[in-house]
């Protein structure tokens, strides 16, 4: 009886879900899309240095190499966790507050979990899924923030519309 009349602690934090994942979206570039990357870049640096633009094509090449680090060295796992307060992003701690709304897509070749924040940075958060998990997460996720069907972003849009147009690998379907 005396168990029945304890209070339930609101302050308690309860995890929803948690799955482990990697850090960030992770694909491994073949030698064909490195030759057709740096052969276009090749081209424009060319055209750029004849315009006297030596700093945008040392920026372009370091963009490149940068591309290139975080497309060899595979990420490392993390644990996500969906909780009554919020959404721990590894460590780093994000409260339902300060999210907006939510959707599923695709970063790279993997299945992701999107949320927009309310914060200046990050203003986006990107959680690498299972497909198999997604509706678990989608159940947690619904009854706290609204689902957007694909990414509301400009941005997102015309990046899949040039992928489409100018591929630098063959796709495989």
């Amino acid at each position: 009886m005396a168990e029945k009349n304890k209070l339930t602690d609101l302050n308690e934090e309860k995890e929803l879900f948690s799955w482990e994942a990697g850090e960030r979206a992770f694909k491994k570039r073949d030698k064909d899309f490195w030759i057709t990357a740096v052969a276009i870049l090749g081209l424009v640096s060319v055209i750029l240095f004849f315009a006297k633009e030596f700093f945008l094509v040392i920026s372009l090449v370091a963009v490149l190499f940068l591309y290139y680090v975080l497309s060899t060295v595979p990420p490392k796992k993390i644990k996500n966790r969906l909780t009554n307060r919020g959404v721990y992003f590894g460590e780093m701690f994000y409260a339902w507050m300060d999210l907006r709304r939510f959707w599923f897509g695709k970063s790279l070749d993997c299945e992701a979990l999107f949320f927009e924040t309310n914060l200046r940075f990050p203003r986006e958060l990107c959680l690498i899924i299972d497909k198999k998990d997604e509706k678990k997460i989608k159940k947690a996720v619904v009854k706290r923030l609204p689902l957007v069907e694909n990414s509301p972003r400009f941005v997102d849009k015309a990046s899949e519309w040039l992928a489409k147009k100018l591929p630098l690998e063959e796709r495989k379907n």
